[in-house]
């Protein structure tokens, strides 16, 4: 908690007071005398009489003692009078930690072996302490290999194969967390070092700090896709571990097609079905960068949609991809302004809290004038539609004289129709055509696929009857 109340101290002088000339008063400040006003007390030089002594070198009858030096762990005190208790080295340490896993290559290893150095937070050799190897195939296999070192803090993977074939991972959980170093390949002829250094372990929440956080929403022709981007910093001296179950976000009402990009560090966020996100896993001293998507089926000219915040904030934007007829409201933060980047028209507000201000808790987000999805998509369904029942026609039309189709008639038609579903499938993942689209023009091809399957039946009963009469 030392690194996070050096930080907090910070963010409290981010705007500092106007300063006032040395030699003015700020206006309707009373004048000051360079005598004291009539009826004041005198100062003396002397303490008046009964006034204990004071011993420069004492402190009063039961005051705790005031030590040279600052405790274990108290955050420095700068020498700028004006950078409060809190030192830049303070808040740099807070935001650019040194790394707790590192690992170069090594000619004191020999070639094929991993050495594994594991150091408890005095920088001292762990004895017994779990390490698990991980192991990435080209070809997509992957297997842990575990391990204990041993009273030197130390253990040795040996005989592993070199080159590209396969990159390694080493791992320490620890207490909840899971420290690991990044993947790496092993060269032909020398070996790899890696060093973790493990931390203690809390559950405390206030040390986590979303430094900065984003909704940013495109409008597509039948959804918002809106995407969360967070920067979130430990600012403990210890390593945080989510709880078991994780912290919750809730998403929206309606919410579909959760997307999460995986990171190489010990946070995971997991789909959680009709209820939002949740973040799992540790996090070191430091910070990192989480993001995931979801999309909003579009519902009318005006959404609402409320933005859940389950960790405390410092700065939080809310940008729109916004068309002209687009206006923005944030419910407690400022005006919405437009503004270019590269080209392309964007609507955003941001807020920017203090340490002495109440949590924000959620956003209420607003989007009025949000443009219809136009003709186009009518047109391609009457299309859609056209296709399946003009199949259909031609299909008829290649019936043999007897008004019966051939086998290979219903074999290329059938194929049309599962070609179209799948091109149709592939529309949509690629988020070139929105959900009702998908769906409309997706029955029309299954009803013309089953009108197809129908008259096959029939056509195999009718061959049949007339068989039976010859």
């Amino acid at each position: 908690m030392n690194r996070a109340l050096a930080f907090l101290a910070i963010l409290t002088m981010a705007l500092p007071a106007a300063a006032q000339p040395p030699d003015e008063l700020p206006p309707g400040h009373p004048p000051i005398a360079e005598e004291l006003p009539p009826g004041h007390p005198p100062v003396a030089d002397e303490l008046p009489p009964g006034h204990p002594a004071i011993e420069p070198d004492e402190l009063p009858p039961g005051h705790p003692p005031v030590a040279d030096e600052l405790p274990p762990g108290h955050p420095q005190v700068g020498s700028d009078p004006g950078a409060g208790d809190a030192a830049p080295e303070d808040f740099q340490r807070a935001m650019q930690p040194p790394a707790s896993a590192t690992g170069v290559e090594s000619d004191d290893v020999p070639a094929g072996a991993i050495r594994v150095y594991v150091l408890d937070e005095h920088g001292r050799p762990a004895p017994n302490a779990e390490v698990q190897l991980g192991v990435m195939r080209q070809g997509g296999d992957r297997e842990r290999t575990p391990g204990h070192t041993g009273a030197d803090g130390i253990y040795t993977y040996t005989e592993l194969p070199t080159g590209v074939g396969q990159a390694y991972r080493v791992n320490v959980p620890f207490e909840g967390a899971t420290y690991s170093s990044t993947p790496f390949q092993l060269p032909p002829s020398r070996g790899y070092e890696v060093t973790i250094h493990r931390l203690p372990t809390t559950h405390d929440e206030r040390v986590l700090l979303m430094v900065v956080g984003q909704t940013f929403v495109e409008i597509h022709e039948e959804r918002l896709h809106i995407v969360e981007e967070m920067q979130l910093t430990n600012l403990g001296n210890e390593t945080y571990v989510f709880p078991e179950d994780g912290i919750t976000m809730e998403l929206p009402e309606g919410w579909v097609a959760f997307q999460s990009q995986p990171v190489m560090t010990d946070q995971r966020l997991t789909e959680i079905p009709d209820e939002g996100v949740g973040f799992h896993g540790s996090l070191p001293p430091g910070r990192v960068t989480l993001a995931f998507a979801y999309d909003l089926p579009i519902t009318g000219s005006e959404m609402t949609f409320d933005v859940d915040l389950p960790i405390r904030s410092y700065i939080y934007r809310v940008v729109v991809d916004a068309p002209a007829t687009l206006h923005l409201d944030v419910e407690g933060m400022p005006r919405a302004i437009r503004f270019e980047d590269q080209g392309r028209s964007l609507l955003g507000t941001e807020i920017q809290r203090q340490p002495s201000d109440p949590r924000l808790s959620h956003l209420m987000v607003t989007l009025r004038g949000i443009p219809g999805p136009g003709p186009i998509r009518w047109i391609a369904l009457a299309i859609a539609i056209a296709m399946a029942l003009g199949g259909i026609l031609v299909a008829t039309l290649r019936s043999g004289p007897s008004g019966l189709r051939t086998e290979a008639a219903f074999v290329e038609r059938k194929r049309v129709l599962l070609e179209e579903l799948s091109e149709l499938e592939a529309e949509y993942a690629s988020g070139e055509i929105g959900p009702s689209f998908r769906q409309s023009r997706r029955s029309a091809i299954v009803r013309a696929l089953a009108a197809v399957l129908h008259e096959e039946d029939r056509n195999a009963a009718a061959a049949t009857s007339a068989a039976k009469k010859s």
